[in-house]
C-alpha cells in the first residue's frame, strides 16, 4: 500500500520579502563596516605620510635659509675689508707718486707770467753719476738746463761760458774746472727752448787745475767736495760728493 504524496505549501509572500530585506540590510552593514575599516587603515596612513613629508620639507627649508643669510652677511662683511685693504696701499702709492711729481714740477714747470727769457731765468742743475767715487775712477758730472719761461732763450756760450767747477768742502777752495785746460763742452749761440731741458756732461781726471796751468797737475786728495755747474754767472746749487 503506497503512502499518499504530500505536497508542501508555499510560504507566504511576506516571509520572502522579510528575508530579502534582512539580507540586504546585512549586506549594507557589511559594506559600511568594510568602507570604514578601509578608510581608517589607508586614509589615516596617507594623511600621516602627507603631513610627514611636509614637516620634513619645512624642517629642511629653514636650515638652508639660515646658512644662506649668514654666508651672505659674511661675504658682505669680507668684501669691504678686502677692498679697503687693497685701497689703502693704492692710496699711499698714489700719494707718493703725486709728491714726487709735485717736487719735480716745482723744479721743472713753465711760469706763464715769464714772457721773456734771459740767462738768469734758466734753471741750472748739477748731478753726479756716483755720490762716492772709488779710488782710481774718474767722476762723471752732469749739467741740466731747463727753461721755465714761455719764450725760447738764446744764449751765446762764447760770451757766457758753460763749465763744471769742483770745490773743496770746508775751505771752499776751487780745485778744478773743465775749462781750465780744455774748451767748454758746448760753445757758440745755443737756443734753450721753452719748457725743455738740455743735458751736458764732463769727466774729471781727479787732477787739480788752474787757468793756464795744465802741466804737472797734482792728484786731488781723497775727501769731501762739491760741484757747481755754471753758465756765465748763473750757478747751480752746490752738489756734494766724495772722492774715495
Amino acid at each position: 500500500m503506497t503512502e499518499p504524496t504530500r505536497t508542501s505549501k508555499p510560504l507566504p509572500r511576506e516571509i520572502y520579502v522579510r528575508r530579502r530585506i534582512a539580507a540586504l540590510v546585512a549586506i549594507l552593514v557589511l559594506v559600511v563596516i568594510l568602507i570604514w575599516a578601509a578608510t581608517a587603515l589607508f586614509g589615516g596612513s596617507s594623511e600621516d605620510k602627507e603631513s610627514q613629508p611636509a614637516a620634513a620639507s619645512s624642517s629642511l627649508v629653514q636650515p638652508s635659509e639660515q646658512p644662506t643669510t649668514s654666508q651672505s652677511e659674511e661675504a658682505e662683511s669680507a668684501v669691504p675689508a678686502s677692498e679697503s685693504e687693497e685701497e689703502q696701499p693704492s692710496e699711499e702709492g698714489s700719494d707718493d707718486a703725486e709728491k714726487s711729481e709735485d717736487s719735480q714740477n716745482t723744479e721743472l714747470v713753465v711760469d706763464p707770467s715769464k714772457t721773456e727769457c734771459s740767462l738768469d731765468d734758466l734753471n741750472v742743475m748739477a748731478k753726479t753719476k756716483e755720490d762716492s767715487v772709488p779710488g782710481g775712477k774718474m767722476p762723471t758730472f752732469y749739467m741740466e738746463v731747463f727753461n721755465p719761461t714761455t719764450k725760447d732763450c738764446s744764449i751765446d756760450l762764447d760770451e757766457q761760458q758753460l763749465r763744471f767747477e769742483v770745490y773743496k768742502m770746508g775751505s771752499n777752495e776751487r780745485v778744478w774746472s773743465d775749462t781750465d785746460c780744455y774748451a767748454s763742452v758746448e760753445t757758440g749761440k745755443q737756443t734753450f727752448k721753452s719748457g725743455e731741458t738740455r743735458f751736458f756732461q764732463a769727466d774729471w781726471s781727479r787732477k787739480r787745475s788752474e787757468p793756464g796751468q795744465c802741466t804737472e797737475r797734482p792728484e786731488a786728495e781723497s775727501g769731501a767736495y762739491f760741484l757747481h755747474t755754471v753758465i756765465g754767472d748763473n750757478y747751480s746749487a752746490a752738489l756734494p760728493f766724495n772722492l774715495l
